[in-house]
């Protein structure tokens, strides 16, 4: 029985005022849930902070390439931007310690594991609601750093210049917008009817303790 049937047999047991599910049948799956979604955000988090490690290391390379050609400004805003890109490493290391402080305490009863779980969702929802500003605007704008420092590195080249700027940025923004919009439709799809079903679960368990 997947953790739907098991929300809906307890809202129709519930509201009938005969509980004849199991409670410890439901604990088991609460906590199953809760874990597989601690499970899908470490993993997250590991791919996101090892792709940023690669970018940084890319950028870096960058650097040493463009100042072994003598191409200073370039090298000084490729190893400028890694800056940008640390924040975005360093907000996931962060976070992720914070929220592990958060759930020090042991969870035991199922009150306690949705509740836990719901902490959960409501934070990766403000996460992603919120990705903009400290996930995409540093990239951004250290990418716009790098590639306007490329463009006047090359001004010499007039119109091409200006026109290679505006394709890079223009497929830059496409890029992070089609990131923010797939994070939104996530958020949609995914967390919200999470949050939905935590909440409805903790309302019924609320109205069964005080029956």
């Amino acid at each position: 029985m997947t953790f739907d049937e098991l929300q809906k047999t307890w809202q129709k047991d519930a509201s009938d005022s005969k509980l004849t599910i199991d409670s410890n049948i439901l604990l088991r799956e609460v906590k199953r849930n809760r874990e597989s979604f601690a499970s899908i955000i470490l993993s997250r988090d590991v791919r996101e902070i090892s792709a940023g490690i690669f970018v940084v290391l890319c950028f870096w390379g960058f650097a040493g390439f463009f100042l072994y050609h003598g191409l200073k400004l370039v090298a000084w805003t490729s190893a400028l931007s890694t800056i940008f890109y640390l924040w975005v490493i360093l907000f996931f290391i962060i976070d992720r310690a914070i929220q592990r402080k958060k759930r020090s305490a042991p969870c035991e009863s199922l009150m306690e594991y949705a509740e836990d779980s719901l902490v959960q969702v409501n934070h990766q929802i403000w996460l992603l609601k919120n990705m903009f500003w400290w996930y995409l605007l540093p990239p951004a704008i250290g990418l716009v750093i790098f590639f306007g420092s490329t463009a006047w590195q090359t001004r010499t080249l007039g119109k091409i210049a200006l026109i290679r700027l505006f394709l890079r940025l223009t497929l830059g923004a496409l890029i992070f917008w089609g990131v923010y919009c797939l994070n939104q439709w996530a958020v949609r799809k995914d967390l919200n009817p999470r949050k939905d079903e935590l909440e409805s679960l903790l309302k019924n368990l609320g109205n069964d303790s005080n029956t």
